[in-house]
């Protein structure tokens, strides 16, 4: 590529970032269980836990993906019934689950012991560790080396200029998420 920038490597490397934060959360969940000792520092985690979200998988990374490597991508695949469809698919239930993480943490402040609230955090922050979890590998394992095999060296250039781009504006998680 022109730019030394391979996008899917890119891609790749910041899944792995992604993976390691949801084994601290898992971390987390397991030590505020309803088994564990206490609640206290929930709200904190999973706030910081649903803005990761927020800005660096879903603001940064999915953005490269449905603004650079998804439009690309459907000029040689369908999209409908296809590997982007379901991509898109899972991205917006990511965001939904993120949503009810957000909107229930006010409720954990105010209350460290709210069964609902906790409920609502644990399944949601449980949903996203499973979904993303498998969405990655989706990816990693199917998706991206479909686009190796299928976008041309022109088309790979043009998906790492929209990723550069949106880097340049939005930073990068690979910079903005330290390793735990």
């Amino acid at each position: 590529m022109a730019t030394g920038y391979d996008p899917i490597a890119v891609l790749m490397e910041e899944h792995q970032v992604f993976l390691r934060r949801l084994g601290a959360v898992r971390a987390d969940l397991q030590r505020f269980s309803p088994a564990g000792q206490s609640r206290t520092g929930l709200s904190a985690s999973m706030a910081t836990f649903a803005e990761f979200l927020a800005k660096d998988v879903d603001g940064i990374h999915g953005r490269k993906e449905e603004e650079g490597l998804f439009p690309v991508l459907v000029r040689h695949i369908e999209s409908e019934g296809g590997p982007v469809g379901l991509m898109l698919e899972e991205h917006e239930l990511l965001r939904q689950h993120q949503r009810a993480i957000v909107s229930n943490v006010p409720r954990l402040e105010d209350d460290p012991h709210a069964v609902e609230a906790w409920n609502a955090v644990s399944s949601a922050s449980s949903a996203v560790d499973e979904l993303l979890a498998f969405h990655i590998e989706k990816e990693d394992q199917v998706l991206f080396p479909m686009a190796r095999a299928t976008l041309s060296p022109r088309e790979m250039s043009e998906v790492a200029q929209v990723c550069l781009d949106i880097e340049d504006r939005l930073g990068s998680p690979l910079r903005r998420v330290a390793p735990r």
